[in-house]
């Protein structure tokens, strides 16, 4: 990185400064630590089992056909990270390195690998060269969920540092909180992009309360059969992110966070009972959330 942009993502940061504050005392990392205090030592040992048992030979996180992929990877590398099992996360920088070098991540994989650069400390020319790519991801037509594309962009521009990104999606939030966001995990993601710029949540906390099934989950959709863990954890996240009371609920909540449990990981609902990493990381998320 020259002089010239350091002094510029300097700049950037410290305009940025109270607001990136704000997202590192509530990052992934975060939650998740505090999710392992709840735990006892022998779900912990479960844990890092079922962890290290999703780890491809070439040094990626699994999917649920057993094969290495970059979004199954990122939600992995968090939680490893988080149970300190640094030799595993020593063999997925490997796998992400080969993956960017060997292919041209797109879509959510190219947010996934800037990600992964920037937590695995990879070479700064990589990880350069990742966030020329994102910016040319912000400059492209806005998809029909344009919150959650802002969500992932700044999780993007947060990890990779790119604070001039983060100025951009503050530009954009006129138009995303236009939107009409129906998902419950969209109406999350937008919660912490108003707060995160200072803007009114009132509506948006009242109108996500709708989704709440009664029973300790949220439910993705009004018209869902059942609640499901991402959408619970998404929302549960959201609400400490805007430090929302959750002691009436909290109870039933730990209950239906651990109704997904099994031996290890976590599983998406009840009518999906299949654990996977990526559901892993969204039980961790809600049970720190609601610490």
């Amino acid at each position: 990185m020259s002089w010239l942009e350091k002094l510029s993502a300097n700049t950037f940061k410290l305009v940025f400064y109270r607001k990136i504050a704000l997202f590192s005392g509530h990052s992934p990392e975060v939650m998740l630590k505090r999710a392992l205090t709840l735990l006892d030592t022998e779900t912990l040992e479960e844990l890092k089992s079922y962890v290290a048992g999703k780890v491809h030979s070439s040094g990626g996180f699994t999917d649920r056909a057993g094969q290495p992929d970059l979004y199954y990877t990122l939600f992995g590398t968090f939680v490893a990270e988080a149970l300190e099992l640094r030799e595993i996360n020593l063999h997925t920088r490997q796998y992400v390195e080969n993956e960017i070098s060997n292919k041209e991540p797109e879509g959510i994989h190219r947010y996934c690998a800037s990600i992964l650069a920037s937590k695995l400390n990879m070479e700064e020319k990589l990880r350069k060269n990742l966030r020329l790519k994102l910016r040319e991801s912000m400059s492209q037509q806005p998809s029909r969920q344009p919150a959650y594309d802002a969500f992932v962009t700044l999780l993007a521009c947060y990890y990779s540092g790119d604070y001039r990104g983060i100025l951009r999606i503050k530009h954009h939030l006129q138009k995303v909180a236009g939107n009409e966001a129906k998902p419950s995990p969209v109406i999350a993601a937008l919660i912490v992009l108003q707060h995160m710029f200072n803007r009114d949540t009132d509506e948006l906390k009242q109108k996500i309360q709708g989704y709440y099934d009664g029973n300790g989950g949220f439910k993705a959709l009004m018209t869902a059969p059942v609640a499901d863990l991402l959408s619970t954890a998404v929302v549960l996240y959201a609400s400490r992110f805007v430090d929302h009371d959750l002691r009436l609920i909290r109870p039933d909540c730990l209950s239906y966070i651990d109704s997904l449990y099994g031996e290890g990981g976590f599983a998406a609902n009840a009518l999906d009972p299949d654990t996977d990493i990526e559901y892993t990381f969204y039980g961790l998320l809600a049970l720190g959330s609601l610490t």
